[in-house]
C-alpha cells in the first residue's frame, strides 16, 4: 500500500509540473487576443470564477451530502483551469480561441486566488478542508505550475520549433497521468467509497449538469460559443485539487473521491455532448470559432 501511494504522488507531482509546462506552450498570442477579444469571454470568467463555484455550495448545503464529497464537490469548483476541454471542444467544433484563453487566464487566476479560496472551504467545510501553510501550498502547487509555465512561454519565444514538438507530448502524458492516478485513487480508495452515500453521487450529477447549462446559457447567442463555455464551466482543474488534496494528512482522503468524482461528471457530461453534436448540426451559421484541424494542437 505505501508502494501505491507513492505512485499516486509521483503522478500528482509530475501531472501539476505537465500542466505548467503545456499551458505554456500554448502562450500564442494571436489565439489568446482572439479569445480574450470574443464578448463571451467575460461571461465565461464569470461563470466559472462564481457561477459553478456558488452552484456547487447551494448543491452541497441543501442536499444531505457528508462532508468528505461535499468538500471534494466544491474544491474542484474552486479550481477552474479545464486543461481537457480543448479536444472535446475541437470535436463538439466549438470556439476554440475561446476556449484557449479561458484555459490560460482561468489558470493563472486559479494560482492567484488559491489561499482565499482554501481558507473559505476550509470555514465551510472543516471536517474535509484543512488549508495547508502558505509554504507547502507554494512548494507543492503553485512554483510546480508556474515555473514550467514561464518555461513553456521562454521556448516559445527563443525555440518555437522546439516548442511545437514538445506540446503534444506533454499534453498527452498530462492526460495520461491524471487518468492513472484518478483510476488507481478509485481502485485504492474503493472500500471507503462503497460508503459514499447515495445523496453524494446526486451532488455530482446535478453540480455537473448544472454548470453545463449555465455555460450553455452563457455562451449564447452563437453556437460554438455556447459549447466552449458549456464545456469550460465543467471541466475545471483536477489538477490542482489532486495537488491539494494530497497536501495535508487530512486532505488526503479526498483524493479517492475526487478520482470517482471525475469519472462521474464525465459520464454526466455524455448526454449533452450527444445533444449538443444534433443541435449544432441542424443549425446554420453561427459566430467564428477555429478550424478544428488547424488550432487542435494549440491545446493545453
Amino acid at each position: 500500500m505505501d508502494a501505491l501511494h507513492t505512485f499516486i504522488g509521483l503522478m500528482i507531482s509530475t501531472f501539476i509540473v505537465a500542466l505548467g509546462l503545456s499551458q505554456g506552450l500554448s502562450w500564442h498570442l494571436t489565439d489568446l487576443g482572439r479569445g480574450v477579444r470574443d464578448p463571451a469571454f467575460a461571461r465565461g470568467l464569470g461563470v466559472c470564477l462564481v457561477g459553478v463555484p456558488l452552484l456547487s455550495l447551494i448543491v452541497v448545503k441543501v442536499l444531505p451530502v457528508p462532508p468528505v464529497a461535499a468538500g471534494v464537490i466544491s474544491l474542484m469548483a474552486f479550481c477552474p483551469g479545464l486543461p481537457m476541454a480543448l479536444n472535446v471542444v475541437s470535436k463538439q467544433k466549438g470556439n476554440l480561441a475561446l476556449t484557449l484563453a479561458l484555459s490560460v487566464t482561468l489558470s493563472l487566476v486559479a494560482i492567484v486566488l488559491m489561499p482565499l479560496s482554501l481558507k473559505l472551504l476550509e470555514r465551510l467545510f472543516p471536517v474535509a478542508i484543512q488549508s495547508p501553510p502558505y509554504g507547502v501550498l507554494l512548494g507543492r502547487v503553485i512554483l510546480p505550475f508556474l515555473m514550467p509555465f514561464a518555461l513553456g512561454i521562454g521556448l516559445q519565444k527563443v525555440a518555437p520549433g522546439w516548442a511545437h514538438r514538445l506540446r503534444k507530448p506533454v499534453k498527452l502524458y498530462f492526460n495520461f497521468a491524471l487518468a492513472v492516478a484518478a483510476l488507481v485513487l478509485v481502485v485504492a480508495s474503493f472500500p471507503l467509497l462503497k460508503r459514499l452515500s447515495f445523496w453524494a453521487i446526486v451532488a455530482m450529477v446535478v453540480v455537473t449538469l448544472g454548470a453545463t447549462a449555465l455555460g450553455h446559457v452563457a455562451g449564447r447567442p452563437r453556437p460554438g460559443d455556447r459549447t466552449a463555455l458549456a464545456i469550460s464551466a465543467v471541466f475545471g482543474n483536477p489538477a490542482f485539487a489532486f495537488c491539494l488534496g494530497g497536501s495535508t494528512y487530512p486532505m488526503k482522503s479526498l483524493l479517492g473521491v475526487m478520482g470517482l468524482y471525475l469519472f462521474i461528471r464525465t459520464v454526466a457530461l455524455i448526454p449533452y455532448l450527444l445533444w449538443n453534436q444534433r443541435h449544432q448540426a441542424s443549425e446554420r451559421g453561427g459566430g467564428p470559432s477555429l478550424p478544428s484541424g488547424k488550432r487542435a494542437s494549440a491545446g493545453t
